[in-house]
């Protein structure tokens, strides 16, 4: 089986379409698990056979007609780790992000087949890491911590350009690239507090940018009752100004940002940080009624940041803007909060406050990763989000868990392999 197919060019939300002039003109790619092999989801349903994932395992084969003159380009990144809270138990850190390498090889030295592994993240776990996602035997990636996990991943620091590794036994630790041209680290997930009055999680890592500058950035820290946002390819998540101002995600040309709201009506969330092809998404934002009598929803929803990306064989470039901030609010006994948004392609997702210590708030949902970027992080009793391919999750500050409704709660993002090569 050979990868999924991408049709090579730009499109953006605006319209605009295009080609990337050079020498390659195929491209390719793999991001999917596969269910348990040993049950068939079509004969005993999602109940049965998908309560978890294992290793997609692809064969891609070498095309009779490749141009030998021209070096295949493979990107492999490791999945994104998950969130460090389950329930009362973890510290609720922000999932670390998915190593990246990345390699030219010569066209002789392919077998006719190369064996692809996208690697997933750990299953219904808060302190553990995902599997490793590689090509063939030419170089592969580690997965990024869970938020509550603190060994070192496995690969030689000093491939990364470093002479050690700069967070030795901490918690949510990137996964790092293995025997590429280029190996990065994934970035360190977004410190937070698993606490039931006034916690708050930490924003996703992001994976590595596909230039292979630098490493992936750092999830956003939380404070009480506000949590972190997720960070992009080129920005870290950002941290609340103060308690109960939830930030936007990080986009990929700017940082998302919180409202200075941190007391009275607390009915902001922040704007998602610019993306190069398209606007971060909007905070959410509230009215506010001085009579409880006079409470009724009334609000403008926190948006997903816009954008595009090139996926052509002869570039990959991720163009997201970042996804609003929530808000909350409160009237007696009616009390609403809301989601956040997601980001767009290489950019993270909103981050979700709550409006006090009461328990009675909870239900919002933080703003996923896109590809590559980190989940936005949670107060306490509202829910994490997941992390993009490769990006880390965002955790809650109290009562979340990884491993809830079959595998979908506070999760990293799967691995992702590309590779890019000539026909003759």
């Amino acid at each position: 089986m050979t990868g999924f197919g991408l049709t090579p060019g730009f499109t953006a939300n605006a319209g605009a379409t295009g080609t990337v002039t050079g020498p390659r003109n195929r491209i390719e790619y793999w991001c999917s698990p596969k269910a348990d092999p040993s049950a068939s989801f079509v004969t005993n349903k999602w109940d049965n056979s998908w309560t978890r994932f294992y290793d997609g395992v692809y064969t891609w084969t070498k095309p009779s007609n490749i141009n030998t003159d021209i070096p295949l380009r493979v990107w492999v990144w490791g999945p994104g780790g998950n969130g460090g809270c389950s329930g009362g138990s973890g510290n609720g850190y922000g999932g670390g992000g998915g190593g990246m390498a990345y390699k030219e090889i010569a066209i002789s030295s392919l077998g006719s087949t190369e064996t692809v592994t996208v690697g997933v993240p750990s299953y219904a776990s808060y302190n553990s890491r995902g599997t490793t996602s590689s090509f063939g035997s030419h170089c592969s990636a580690s997965g990024g911590n869970d938020g509550e996990y603190s060994s070192n991943p496995p690969g030689n620091p000093n491939s990364t350009g470093e002479n050690s590794n700069p967070l030795n036994n901490q918690n949510a630790q990137g996964g790092v690239g293995i025997g590429g041209d280029i190996n990065r680290r994934g970035g360190w997930g977004g410190e937070g507090s698993q606490n039931p009055g006034s916690g708050f999680g930490g924003g996703g890592a992001s994976a590595p940018a596909p230039d292979g500058q630098r490493d992936g950035f750092m999830g956003g820290r939380g404070v009480s009752y506000t949590a972190g946002s997720g960070a992009s390819i080129k920005f870290n998540g950002s941290r609340p100004h103060t308690t109960w101002s939830p930030p936007g995600g990080a986009g990929t040309a700017g940082n998302g940002s919180g409202p200075y709201d941190g007391t009275g009506e607390r009915t902001r969330g922040g704007p998602g940080g610019a993306g190069l092809f398209g606007a971060g998404g909007r905070g959410a934002t509230k009215n506010w009624y001085s009579s409880n009598d006079s409470a009724r929803p009334s609000e403008a929803y926190a948006a997903d940041g816009k954008g595009g990306a090139i996926w052509d064989p002869n570039m990959l470039m991720l163009g997201g803007g970042g996804g609003g901030g929530s808000c909350a609010g409160r009237f007696s006994s009616a009390c609403w909060p809301s989601n956040a948004g997601c980001g767009g392609p290489g950019a993270g997702g909103g981050a979700v406050g709550t409006y006090d210590s009461s328990n009675d708030t909870r239900g919002a949902i933080a703003g996923n990763g896109g590809v590559l970027g980190g989940g936005g992080g949670a107060a306490q009793y509202q829910q994490g989000s997941n992390g993009g391919c490769g990006g880390g999750a965002g955790s809650s500050g109290y009562d979340g868990n990884p491993g809830h409704h079959h595998y979908g709660w506070e999760m990293g993002g799967n691995g992702l392999i590309v590779i890019t090569y000539a026909i003759a």
